[in-house]
């Protein structure tokens, strides 16, 4: 089996809409407002690990010149077919998250959906979040949110299937307490005509304790401004399963 995002971007839109909103329209209240707080004046920005490329799409309709990068080549393709045809001042571009490189600096980095779990080490999230210092402006902000372990311990230990006119996902979910290491195991049975075609992949996540994202920001050269736990749910009952960092460089 593959290690996505090679299958999922086939069907990640139609996938987000089954839950009621798509993860970018819940998180995009949340953004702004941290913005009007901490007085940002920029309107230029990077998305990473953008996906296929909603959020990028959103802060660009409010007048944002948006760069967004992400590895997998079906999210850029899926992303890139979004922005045709658009006058926004959007460029997606294929990139590592952990070797990000822009032709000009920005004032914001962004990286939502838990992006950075997807970084399974203490060596390469080190390197993810100095490669966003360097693409930052002087007083530039990286905000981004992480699932935190009472996510892993709550959404990641069972199994969820998810109908759908066009297909049926079943995420068999794992996560391994003693190594920090969740894993869902991804079965996509996407219809063709009378007939279902099976897809398979894994993905892969990392729980990082608060101290160390904390203090890898800080060797990376940021400020770290908020590290706060938060539940962007409709359901109260299930906890403050992500924490929303913010960080400025100086």
């Amino acid at each position: 089996m593959p290690a996505g995002y090679e299958v999922l971007p086939l069907i990640y839109d139609r996938w987000q809409k089954t839950y009621g909103a798509d993860y970018s329209s819940l998180i995009l209240p949340r953004l702004l407002a941290t913005l009007r707080r901490h007085h940002s004046p920029t309107t230029t920005m990077v998305d990473i690990a953008c996906g296929t490329g909603t959020l990028a799409l959103m802060m660009a309709e409010r007048g944002w010149t948006v760069w967004g990068v992400d590895a997998s080549e079906r999210m850029v393709n899926e992303a890139q077919q979004k922005i045709r045809g658009k006058r926004w001042a959007v460029t997606i571009l294929r990139q590592d998250m952990r070797a990000i490189s822009l032709p000009v600096k920005v004032g914001l980095a962004t990286s939502m959906f838990d992006s950075v779990n997807h970084i399974l080490t203490r060596r390469d999230l080190l390197r993810v979040f100095r490669g966003v210092h360097r693409t930052l402006e002087p007083g530039g902000q990286f905000i981004f949110d992480v699932n935190n372990e009472l996510c892993f311990e709550r959404l990641w230990t069972r199994t969820e299937t998810v109908n759908h006119r066009d297909f049926t996902i079943i995420m068999q979910n794992r996560y391994e307490r003693k190594r920090k290491m969740a894993y869902s195991f991804v079965t996509i049975f996407l219809r063709n005509g009378a007939h279902y075609q099976r897809l398979r992949e894994i993905v892969r996540e990392r729980c990082f304790a608060h101290k160390e994202v904390h203090d890898l920001l800080e060797e990376a050269g940021f400020v770290v401004i908020e590290g706060e736990d938060f539940n962007f749910t409709t359901t109260p009952d299930i906890g403050k399963i992500k924490t929303w960092w913010v960080a400025r460089k100086p």
